[in-house]
């Protein structure tokens, strides 16, 4: 029965992967916010969305721990269903402003849960060691999701612009359909009570910060982390703009990292017996400021190399976090750990996102990646230099 409870929980895992980001209007959606907003509203719309994302984070994950990953995931399809359709015809600021906060709603719920899920899975049948196997096949699935989104919603959009949201819609109701066919792990469950909800609020910090060693892992994991949520949420495709494409040639330059990126994390297992965790996230963090310093002083060729460079790069850092990072946490803080850790990531931009958004608008997207850099490397220099390598090899 567990064998097949463990087959089923990751196949339907590989599935849901796929569907999360299978997300058509990841290269339109600028120029859709931008028929009907000013970019100063765009930047806040974000905001807010980021803002509400970091309000939601801790207690979905709580709520994912206590309650069930399976129910939080399938809650998170449907109001991400119900957010895409409401933005397709969306005209006005404070519904862009409403489908923001449903979406960041959802991408809460979602975030750790499903990870979560599938490492209890795997721990429940004594298979915690296959997991490195099993998150690279996830993570490729993710990529080859957004890179057939990228290919298509651009293209979708240049036929009529508002059925990249249409179709994804339709999409994120199909995956909550397909989320009922998950079993919920009994590893470390607990009878939910409001008062053990507040106190799982508090418990991802406590896990990320539990001793030095994990402590250094986690604030390099949220320094690097910080970078590339800034970089997807805003800068990547306010470069390609820079450089002049339009929405399908900018589903065509995504697509091109979002597929080598499939490749890199489906050979991520192969990668990791050749580099431990301190090599591979030294090369994450060259390519990554690389991408960021260099942006300003480059032509468009290699310009949009880097964008790839750094869309590929992030599937080895996102398998070498999860990895890591749930060798330390504990079961049943698990979804609310990962949660907090992508809080912690998403809070600078959320809260400097105005001053972002009008920095770039007063300069440019290049102009912002430099000093992006900049301040990421000052950052880095710190954390090598007064705590060594923050991260030892457990390859």
């Amino acid at each position: 029965m567990k064998v097949f409870q463990e087959r089923n929980n990751i196949t339907t895992a590989y599935i849901l992967s796929f569907f999360s980001d299978l997300f058509f209007p990841i290269t339109a959606w600028l120029f859709f916010y931008l028929r009907y907003l000013s970019f100063p509203q765009v930047v806040i719309v974000t905001a807010v969305g980021g803002i509400a994302g970091n309000i939601l984070e801790i207690p979905t994950g709580a709520f994912a721990d206590l309650i069930g990953r399976k129910k939080a995931i399938f809650i998170s399809y449907l109001v991400f269903s119900f957010a895409m359709f409401g933005l397709a015809f969306t005209t006005t600021f404070w519904f862009f402003v409403l489908f923001a906060i449903l979406n960041s709603l959802s991408n809460a719920l979602y975030s750790g849960s499903l990870e979560a899920l599938v490492y209890d899975t795997l721990n429940e049948d004594g298979k915690t060691e296959t997991y490195h196997h099993v998150i690279s096949k996830i993570q490729a699935l993710i990529w080859v999701g957004l890179f057939i989104g990228a290919v298509f919603g651009g293209f979708m959009y240049q036929y009529w612009f508002r059925l990249p949201y249409i179709v994804q819609g339709i999409f994120a109701f199909l995956a909550a359909l397909v989320t009922l066919r998950l079993k919920e792990p009994v590893i470390d469950t607990k009878k939910y009570h409001i008062s053990l909800f507040l106190k799982q609020n508090f418990l991802g910090f406590k896990e990320l910060f539990q001793n030095l060693e994990v402590g250094r892992m986690s604030f390099l994991f949220i320094t690097l982390g910080a970078g590339y949520f800034v970089a997807s949420s805003i800068l990547g495709i306010s470069q390609a703009k820079q450089y002049g494409l339009h929405a399908g040639a900018v589903g065509i330059l995504f697509a091109a990292g979002y597929l080598i990126s499939a490749a890199v994390s489906y050979l991520y297992p192969k990668i990791k017996e050749k580099l431990n965790s301190q090599v591979l996230l030294g090369l994450v963090i060259a390519i990554l400021l690389g991408s960021f310093l260099l942006a300003q002083f480059v032509g468009v060729i290699i310009g949009c190399f880097l964008i790839i460079a750094r869309i590929a790069s992030s599937t080895t850092f996102q398998n070498t976090r999860s990895v890591e990072l749930n060798k330390f946490i504990s079961s049943k803080n698990r979804a609310t750990s990962i949660s907090t850790l992508v809080l912690l990531s998403q809070l600078p931009y959320a809260i400097f996102a105005y001053s972002i958004g009008d920095y770039i608008e007063k300069t440019s997207p290049n102009s912002f990646a430099l000093l992006l850099g900049i301040i990421l490397a000052i950052i880095l220099i710190v954390q090598f230099v007064f705590r060594k390598i923050p991260i030892k090899s457990r390859s």
